[in-house]
């Protein structure tokens, strides 16, 4: 995601598969598993504001509002044309989910206004320094003590893991993955104000190594 809308791109659309999204993440990504794994931390909180980051499709703001039915559930994402996608299927659900468009690295929402912020499969299409000042946006609309669940790709498992990741790395580009291989997107977490972080899952697919943190904004 860049900084403006007007230079933000999505390979998925550049690819013509953007359609094929959901498709793609239920076959390659054990998605059912990496999901319930990222929420599992936040799953006894009580938020009332909760806000997915580049929520594509919209599956994740979803989980969100089934977990959450009491909260005000948001999604924004940059690329209108897979929020008209999540739009049809919040339709279809019937849940008051808000979905807007905006960018990572200028969050639409005021100062500590969300208790939970999730962030899935978002950084790696990011330079470095979008990469940290959308760290910094989702710290600052954070209340005191909010929580941070971020889903990305960190260092292989192993070296077939390795291999797979070559062919995102391909997709999606290298200068924007070389932070993810290189494992250091708990530091960037760490380096912008978050705590209490840890790693709580680790799921293989065939695009390489998805890792997953949670971390908290210190009171």
């Amino acid at each position: 995601m860049k900084t403006t809308a007007d230079t933000y791109k999505p390979a998925l659309r550049w690819n013509g598969l953007t359609r094929f999204y959901d498709r793609i993440m239920a076959l390659t990504m054990q998605e059912d598993h990496f999901r319930t794994l990222l929420l599992d931390p936040i799953r006894a909180l009580t938020p009332r504001y909760v806000l997915d980051v580049g929520c594509g499709t919209g599956t994740q703001a979803m989980w969100l509002r089934q977990m959450f039915p009491k909260a005000s559930v948001f999604g924004l994402d940059g690329d209108e044309m897979v929020l008209a996608i999540a739009r049809q299927k919040n339709t279809v659900a019937g849940w008051p989910i808000v979905l807007e468009q905006g960018m990572s690295t200028a969050l639409p929402y005021p100062d500590q206004t969300m208790d939970i912020v999730t962030c899935s499969l978002l950084l790696h299409h990011l330079s470095d320094a979008d990469k940290v000042q959308s760290l910094r946006e989702m710290w600052r609309v954070l209340i005191p003590g909010g929580s941070l669940a971020l889903a990305d790709w960190g260092n292989p498992a192993n070296d077939a893991m390795r291999l797979l990741f070559y062919g995102l790395q391909l997709f999606d580009g290298f200068d924007t993955t070389k932070a993810n291989v290189q494992g250091l997107i708990p530091n960037m977490i760490y380096d912008n104000g978050f705590r209490q972080m840890d790693e709580t899952g680790r799921v293989n697919t065939l695009f390489g190594t998805l890792r997953l943190y949670h971390a908290v904004k210190p009171v």
